[in-house]
């Protein structure tokens, strides 16, 4: 593969994510929580099934099929098309649950070894700042790995952490985990001096760095259905010509895999743009594809990128750092309130608190009390699965009351 150090490489890169849903307070079973009943009591089952089923229909099954068929095309073919996921575990779980025909999808793209399954915690959760030993980050990275390689046969070599939430401490235990990379967000101050996100770099301890080209990843992402957008339309030619344009190594494409038909609507032209993608991007002979493992083992990292523990960045709102969920005294309350119940829930030993537990430290719930004004609260909004921030707090707060209490209530003696 030494030809590779000669092209501009493409890394494009899907992530998909469903979190598990709270009831309402006041239509919670009025009943004994115990383990058999704990996830029936807090979780919302209906509204999970029916988001998961209409953003499959919209997103996941004509997406996947097409992006399967995308690559058989180019299978044989000198420079074939590759691309790479982030699933996350409770997405899996949802998929199991309620679609299981279309994680048959994604596994016979594994087969093709041309598709790759990136790492991440299980529960896309902030537990990669909870403390310096980052046990239950370690714990949850292990799970997820673990349900990876049982499912699509192979093993993730490289992380991407919830939100691609990045600094040197969690590169580190990345790193010690056995993991050869990690990918983020490409943010203008850590590539000081002008530095390109289009190519390969190292942490504080020399773990491999991929950064997301935000600009090409949010013209795909975010603009690409916006009429007063400059360079609307947005076209596979265009964004073709960008790339070949680029003589850097490594353009890193990342986004919401429910941005293809979900978030922007398939009456946009968005299958059109990415099914016509890889067709013009090989007329230029310096273009090839790539996945994330294939980048680190095959590049050079091109400098170092320094973030300290209290800068961590992400790719998420305008600050791209923390300030999705932990800006206000709601989201720092039940975040610490989450944080201080591990050895609680662990002492248990019930799997069914532990995974209550778990399932609340998705970071989509700390995400919905979010209080941002403009077009980032717009955001917020449109994600929320709750309609206003206080509801989800209620939402969240007393789920936590409630699991707490359950746990006590088992220990004591009570409900087994």
């Amino acid at each position: 593969m030494a030809w590779i150090k000669t092209m501009t490489l493409i890394n494009l890169f899907f992530f998909a994510h469903q979190p598990e849903r709270l009831r309402p307070y006041a239509l919670r079973p009025n009943e004994p929580r115990t383990p058999a009943t704990i996830h029936n009591a807090l979780f919302d089952e209906e509204l999970n099934a029916t988001v998961f089923r209409k953003v499959a229909e919209k997103c996941y099954y004509p997406a996947t099929q097409m992006l399967y068929e995308m690559i058989e095309k180019y299978s044989d073919s000198d420079k074939p098309f590759k691309i790479s996921y982030g699933l996350s575990g409770t997405f899996i779980d949802q998929a199991q649950r309620f679609e299981p025909e279309l994680l048959k999808i994604f596994q016979k793209m594994a087969k093709t070894g041309l598709v790759e399954f990136t790492g991440e915690t299980y529960y896309h959760t902030l537990a990669g700042l909870w403390d310096n030993s980052r046990n239950e980050f370690c714990r949850q990275a292990k799970q997820h790995s673990d349900v990876i390689e049982q499912l699509f046969g192979k093993r993730p070599a490289v992380f991407r952490n919830t939100e691609c939430l990045y600094n040197d401490d969690i590169a580190k235990t990345v790193q010690d985990m056995g993991y050869e990379g990690i990918m983020t967000e490409g943010i203008d101050w850590i590539l000081e001096n002008w530095r390109s996100p289009d190519f390969l770099y190292s942490s504080a301890s020399n773990l491999p760095v991929i950064v997301r080209n935000y600009r090409y990843s949010d013209d795909i992402g975010y603009r690409f259905p916006n009429r007063s957008w400059e360079h609307y339309p947005l076209t596979a030619e265009k964004m073709a010509g960008w790339c070949a344009g680029d003589t850097d190594e490594m353009i890193t494409i990342m986004m919401d895999y429910e941005a293809l038909g979900e978030h922007i609507w398939a009456e946009t032209g968005i299958f059109d743009f990415i099914r016509q993608l890889p067709e013009e991007l090989f007329k230029y002979p310096q273009i090839a594809f790539t996945t994330p493992t294939d980048a680190v083992r095959t590049l050079s990292p091109r400098g170092q990128i320094h973030v300290g523990p209290f800068q961590t960045i992400s790719w998420a709102d305008m600050e791209r750092d923390t300030s999705a969920w932990l800006r206000n005294e709601m989201q720092q309350f039940c975040f610490e309130e989450i944080r201080e119940m591990e050895q609680l829930a662990l002492a248990s030993a019930q799997p069914e608190y532990i995974r209550a537990w778990r399932l609340m430290q998705t970071s989509d719930h700390l995400y919905y009390l979010c209080d941002k004004s403009l077009s980032d609260g717009d955001v917020h909004t449109y994600f929320s699965a709750y309609g206003n921030l206080f509801e989800s707090f209620v939402r969240l707060q007393t789920a936590i009351t409630d699991l707490k209490h359950a746990i006590m209530y088992t220990e004591q003696g009570g409900a087994k």
